[in-house]
């Protein structure tokens, strides 16, 4: 088959993975809250975090949630999209190495 007659979603492009990547696990991280810390304001819990140093170490086990998407981009043949998401799952190891360097 040539490539020029190969079909391509719009959904597979290495900018939807990278953002769909990056979002998720941050919607896991306030899922997380909703459901268990919901009674404390938002403000006062992502502060408790920064203070014992929790944030990033949730956060980086929120990218885990990643693997689903990875996987799902995979399975439905979308390449670009799953190496978008490797690329947003870099970003927020970089992020965290980074805080640990500096703290």
């Amino acid at each position: 088959m040539d490539k020029k007659n190969k079909k391509t979603s719009v959904f597979d492009s290495q900018y939807i993975g990278f953002i769909a990547g990056f979002i998720f696990p941050i919607i896991v991280f306030v899922i997380y809250y909703l459901l268990k810390f919901n009674d404390i304001p938002f403000t006062d819990y992502m502060a408790s975090m920064h203070h014992y140093k929790l944030l990033f170490k949730v956060l980086s086990l929120c990218v885990l949630s990643d693997l689903p998407l990875f996987y799902l981009f995979l399975q439905l043949k979308m390449m670009r999209g799953a190496r978008g998401v490797v690329m947003a799952c870099f970003i927020f190891a970089f992020a965290v190495m980074g805080y640990r360097i500096i703290n």
